[in-house]
């Protein structure tokens, strides 16, 4: 495993944990049945890409860097912030759809800079990003 192939998975596991903890938090705050459905199957998502991101770093004697406790604190207080006055299904699906967004620009960043990545671990990444894409995409229907 080369450096081009650890910053991508590495990148895939930061973004993944994000995204689980920004779920985890808008989760509860989340009224309508078929956006919390969603939300969920992203959740899932992010958690089979977490973990089969960990387990490639681990076998290629990597132990994989988690996100700071500050950068959690910053996004959870973020959110909790962004909610105080509005927990309407349109306003979580607009900023979900906002991360999602901004991790899609970090991760395609990193593919264009990890040009000497492995084809299987590009291809992973570039599934991931397809999937972030398809996410935005049913959370679209929310907005009003």
């Amino acid at each position: 495993m080369n450096n081009d192939d650890k910053n991508l998975l590495g990148g895939i596991y930061k973004l993944s944990e994000t995204g689980m903890e920004a779920v985890k938090t808008v989760l509860p705050k989340t009224k309508e049945a078929q956006l919390k459905n969603e939300l969920q199957e992203q959740y899932n998502d992010y958690s089979k890409a977490k973990s089969q991101a960990e387990r490639t770093l681990i076998s290629g004697g990597i132990v994989p860097e988690e996100n700071s406790m500050f950068s959690k604190a910053v996004m959870w207080g973020s959110i909790q912030l962004n909610t105080l006055n509005d927990i309407s299904s349109d306003h979580i699906a607009e900023m979900m759809i906002n991360g999602t967004t901004m991790g899609i620009v970090d991760l395609t960043k990193h593919i264009g800079a990890c040009k000497n990545a492995s084809n299987d671990i590009t291809d992973y990444a570039k599934a991931f990003v397809k999937n972030e894409e398809r996410h935005i995409d049913n959370l679209k229907a929310f907005l009003m």
